[in-house]
């Protein structure tokens, strides 16, 4: 009989080592180093529209809540972005469901990058989650590799799965490849050159999905 729903637990990143069997590596993951190692191939109109997006930010990141941070921020740098083809879609807000080990689990992630008909999920590849706070409640890593775990019991062709963690203004990138995992240090958005950094990251993940990953 299954236990109790993933809701219902206070997962913790260590409880989630432990029961599930992951292990992190700190630093030298080669699936994620290879997805932060970008070129800076910005035009001027790119740079341009980060730098007013970044001032805004400066400007509201302490006051905005986290649906407005969601819709006027992160928003902007997705459609800059524009995951979306025939095949692919993003999706907001999206409950993922399973039994692992006997143990219920529901997670809903903010975002998530999918192949899909209408409004049913074939296979997720990326996972975004959020938190305003600088000290969530929950814990937006645990979150995504809850997702992550889900999607990974349903896979047919193991791959590595991407994700990404935001928590105020600090991004954080992540990749889990069969029971190991790696989080990259911080990218500032408030920071230009990190802000750059950001959706150049964001871009290279398109890449590596249309290139490396079965769609």
């Amino acid at each position: 009989m299954a236990k109790a729903a993933s809701e219902s637990i206070n997962w913790e990143e260590g409880l989630i080592v432990k029961t599930f069997g992951f292990t992190r590596v700190y630093g030298g993951f080669p699936h994620l180093d290879a997805w932060l190692t970008v070129d800076n191939d910005l035009d001027a109109a790119d740079i341009q529209l980060l730098e007013k997006w970044r001032q805004k930010l400066l400007k509201n990141i302490r006051t905005w809540n986290e649906e407005t941070l969601k819709m006027k921020a992160i928003a902007f740098l997705l459609d800059k972005v524009d995951f979306d083809t025939n095949e692919i879609e993003g999706l907001f807000d999206v409950t993922f469901k399973g039994i692992i080990q006997d143990i219920k689990q529901i997670v809903t992630i903010d975002y998530t990058v999918c192949a899909c008909t209408l409004d049913f999920i074939e296979q997720p590849y990326f996972y975004w989650h959020q938190y305003k706070k600088h000290k969530p409640t929950q814990d937006p890593f645990v979150q995504v590799l809850l997702a992550m775990l889900i999607a990974q019991e349903n896979q047919i062709q193991k791959q590595p799965l991407y994700g990404c963690a935001v928590i105020a203004e600090n991004w954080y990138f992540m990749v889990l490849d069969d029971k190991t995992y790696s989080i990259s240090n911080a990218f500032v958005s408030t920071n230009a050159d990190d802000l750059q950094n950001i959706l150049l990251i964001l871009r290279k993940f398109k890449h590596i999905l249309a290139t490396e990953l079965s769609v």
